[in-house]
């Protein structure tokens, strides 16, 4: 049957996975969900239809007849030892619809853009793969999921809100996932939850009584799943006219909405939000140009930083206006079994105050990266790189377990302006293990998406577009040769 607010585009399976918070006036605090108040936005009902699809093609940064290590195609996968570049391959899939342009946010001392609407991928513990995106039709767009399989093919592809843009995806273990969708004419959002197959089960929109999601040409929006909770971190525009960050938590269960803090880093950058399911516990962190840390005249004393859990610690300060300029960007956060690795871009000279301290002309952008503990506190910043006259960003980190080494590490990577991306391996406290080496010829992610995941079987993955309005997703794959039991 076909539900007019939603379709389905379903194809053959291939190959499997071998082996069988407060109310809403509480002050900023540390991330964790509480009891609230239900709140019964709408959004339209989803079912479900199905169609033929299409086909993948792959490509590897070995040669195209080698064996690429993929477990799921019945391969032993890669020996241990073996290179990044070797385990990497990229499958492509094409999908309904091109993709949205992104829009103009702040970044670096002034604004720039986006390239593409977020994309987000979400491993799931089947072996399949979420990834969602925005499709605009001559200026209709369109909250999009698709499901791949374990080798990259379309199972389905879902459209999951007509006239919204998605801000965020996250899933469950058994399926179920959600999808943070945005209204950006009517300025509201939703956390929407749907069941494996499509169909709605919850809609939930979060509100505010003094701000609202006017826009995310500053800021982010992120969306996490874990201990029965939807995490929901986003930009807001005050009514008094500021720009800040707000932490919702929904209940998967009954769909009921809280607040953490209904205002939190001003003005809010870049923000970042992760699920440690070993630690139990949500970690916030934002970029910001002004507060917390400012005192006094804006001209003379302004200062950024990047911060945890609204302010509650400080990774690094960085030089800031007040006035949208700021000199660091969030990349991604990792969990791992001691707490979360983290990467972003930001300037090494000790932070100056005031409106004037940093110069985009002649200083420089650097990729660090923090370890923060279990109990949410951040270690010493340790440089990637460290590379005059070059500004890199987009940085991303993933955990890696690897089959055959025991060595805690982490997958990073990062773009080299203007079009070379990076990859390296690091152990727990940032030491280089591997690279970097320029992954270009293969691979690529989005701006400030926060892309890298560590899917059930170990691999790293993530999922990009190259311009506006293509319809080919990329699904870029590093295997760790490790053989999953799928759920």
């Amino acid at each position: 049957m076909r539900s007019p607010s939603v379709s389905i585009l379903c194809a053959s399976l291939l190959l499997g996975c071998q082996g069988g918070g407060a109310d809403a006036t509480t002050d900023a605090g540390t991330s964790g969900p509480s009891d609230g108040t239900a709140d019964d936005g709408s959004s339209a009902t989803q079912s479900a239809s199905a169609t033929q699809s299409s086909s993948a093609t792959q490509s590897s940064s070995a040669d195209a007849t080698a064996d690429t290590g993929d477990e799921s195609s019945g391969d032993d996968g890669p020996d241990p030892g073996t290179a990044l570049l070797d385990r990497l391959f990229v499958v492509d899939v094409e999908v309904p619809e091109g993709v949205r342009a992104g829009t103009s946010s702040w970044r670096i001392w002034g604004t720039g853009p986006l390239n593409v609407a977020p994309v987000f991928t979400v491993p799931l513990a089947s072996c399949e793969t979420l990834v969602g995106y925005t499709s605009d039709g001559g200026g209709a767009i369109t909250s999009r999921v698709v499901r791949l399989d374990a080798d990259g093919a379309l199972v389905a592809a879902l459209e999951v809100g007509a006239g919204r843009e998605l801000r965020g995806l996250a899933a469950e273990p058994d399926g179920h996932f959600g999808a943070l969708v945005w209204d950006p004419v009517g300025q509201r959002i939703w956390v929407d939850r749907f069941a494996a197959d499509g169909t709605s089960v919850s809609s939930t929109e979060l509100t505010n009584p003094d701000n609202s999601p006017t826009d995310f040409g500053i800021g982010d929006s992120r969306l996490e799943y874990g201990g029965g909770t939807y995490g929901a971190y986003y930009h807001v525009h005050s009514d008094s006219g500021h720009e800040g960050d707000t932490l919702k938590w929904v209940a998967a269960d009954t769909g009921v909405e809280s607040t953490q803090w209904g205002w939190g880093c001003s003005h809010s950058m870049s923000d970042l939000l992760r699920w440690n399911e070993v630690v139990g516990q949500f970690l916030s962190s934002c970029v910001t140009d002004c507060y917390p840390g400012t005192n006094g005249d804006f001209a003379t004393q302004s200062i950024g930083g990047i911060y945890l859990e609204a302010g509650q610690a400080k990774i690094i300060d960085v030089d800031a206006g007040c006035n949208g300029s700021v000199a660091g960007e969030l990349g991604g956060a990792a969990p791992h079994p001691g707490g979360w690795g983290m990467v972003f871009n930001a300037h090494q000279a000790p932070a100056t105050l005031g409106q004037s301290s940093y110069d985009p002309g002649s200083m420089d952008q650097d990729i660090g990266f923090s370890a923060v503990t279990g109990d949410r506190t951040p270690g010493p910043v340790v440089w990637l790189t460290s590379t005059p006259a070059m500004n890199e960003d987009d940085a991303s980190i993933a955990w890696y377990r690897p089959e055959g080494d025991d060595v805690e590490q982490f997958v990073v990577g990062w773009h080299e302006p203007p079009a070379t991306y990076r990859l390296a391996r690091i152990d727990a406290a940032g030491t280089v293990l591997e690279g970097p080496v320029d992954a270009s010829a293969v691979a690529a992610w989005g701006r400030r998406d926060d892309p890298f995941r560590e899917h059930v079987d170990a691999d790293v993955v993530w999922s990009w577009f190259d311009t506006p309005g293509s319809t080919t997703l990329h699904l870029a794959r590093i295997d760790a040769g490790v053989t999953a039991a799928c759920e």
